[in-house]
């Protein structure tokens, strides 16, 4: 259960960033006080957090310090906050939900055991635990794979695309101790997600959004998805058979590949806010890190209603000079901006049909549109 917490009260908040300084805002909308555990100083997060506090969520002084000052405590995705640590540290009533949902979207092995014990379509895969693994992992899954550790959040330098027998030994050389897995991958399928908001009286899904990734960076995000009717049907029958197998309270996402076989796999499963779910601020009547912060603190979430599809494109500093023109001759879109240290320097949405606004971004030239394998 839940517990209401009332306005006055301190909620705890590990990571930071743009996530956790928006999350610091709904906090604060709902009258709260907010302390911030980030891993450097100069985070923005901090600066608007009455209890500002540096650190790792593995240091157990920095997470002691945050849950004295907390009556709740929750956290930006899985890539910050560590599972035992919390268990080990925080007592259970203050982590709504639990932490069973998070450690296992931290092991990418776990994630994937959980989604084929639902039968849900997954991309091959094989674990790795010494480099004499490599070989039979890549035997069973083919080329062109991609190598990655098994926890989440260690860094993209530690991952490694398989092309040739070549790439095996070049892996064999650069594997540190830690177990890995090897997965199967895909030349530009269409990416979608879907984020939904869990309490402690049930579940809500918001509508799925198509996303285009490259770098792992995110470079926008589409609302409504553009996809048949079945496909949309199906991913939102998964997410919600996720939501029933897991105790998480508050937002959390699933996210999609698509082939152009049209053949769906569940790309992975994120605890907290989602990037592309910035999109529902602009487009319907509330945003991602308010329901969040309602769910986490025992308060009822009303339904969401979108009000008009809408982009969302974020934006990066060497794009100062093509969005000072836009904003001047553009009144309808909707631009904001975050301070230094939040690791995003913005974000614009625009609403409409998305077949007009894309067309609109695209005439701007610098602010357009790379449409490859998102049509």
């Amino acid at each position: 259960m839940t517990n209401f917490i009332e306005p006055g009260a301190t909620v705890g908040i590990i990571g930071g960033g743009a996530a956790a300084l928006q999350l610091v805002r709904a906090a604060h909308n709902l009258g709260m006080h907010a302390a911030v555990l980030a891993r450097t100083n100069g985070d923005a997060a901090l600066t608007e957090a009455e209890f500002p506090l540096v650190g790792r969520s593995t240091d157990v002084d920095a997470l002691q310090q945050l849950r004295d000052l907390s009556s709740v405590i929750t956290y930006i995705d899985e890539s910050v906050a560590d599972a035992t640590t919390i268990d080990d540290l925080v007592p259970a009533d203050k982590v709504p939900g639990g932490t069973d949902f998070l450690a296992m979207t931290q092991d990418r092995y776990l994630e994937k055991v959980f989604l084929e014990d639902l039968n849900m379509n997954v991309l091959p895969y094989a674990q790795v635990v010494t480099a004499d693994d490599i070989d039979k992992a890549v035997n069973a899954v083919g080329f062109p794979s991609i190598l990655k550790p098994i926890q989440k959040g260690i860094g993209q330098d530690q991952q490694l695309a398989l092309t040739n027998d070549a790439d095996i030994w070049r892996a064999k050389g650069l594997l540190e101790k830690r177990p890995y897995i090897v997965e199967a991958w895909l030349d530009q399928p269409r990416e979608f997600a879907i984020t939904a908001i869990r309490t402690a009286d049930g579940m809500q899904v918001l509508p799925a959004v198509e996303n285009k990734v490259a770098q792992h960076e995110l470079q926008y995000t589409i609302l409504p998805a553009q996809v048949d009717s079945t496909v949309a049907d199906e991913m939102e029958r998964i997410t919600r058979k996720v939501g029933e197998q897991i105790t998480q309270i508050g937002l959390f996402t699933v996210e999609f590949f698509l082939t152009n076989e049209g053949n769906l796999y569940v790309k992975r499963l994120s605890p907290g806010p989602h990037q592309s779910a910035d999109v529902y601020t602009t487009a319907t009547t509330t945003s991602q890190y308010t329901l969040h912060m309602r769910a986490v603190c025992g308060w009822p979430v009303a339904e969401v209603r979108v009000m008009d599809g809408a982009v969302m494109k974020p934006l990066r500093p060497e794009q100062l000079g093509a969005v000072s023109v836009q904003i001047q001759i553009k009144p309808d879109w909707h631009w904001r901006f975050f301070p230094e240290g939040s690791h995003l320097y913005g974000e614009l949405t625009v609403l409409g049909a998305p077949a007009k606004v894309i067309e609109a971004l695209n005439a701007t030239g610098d602010l357009a549109l790379d449409m490859t394998a998102a049509e």
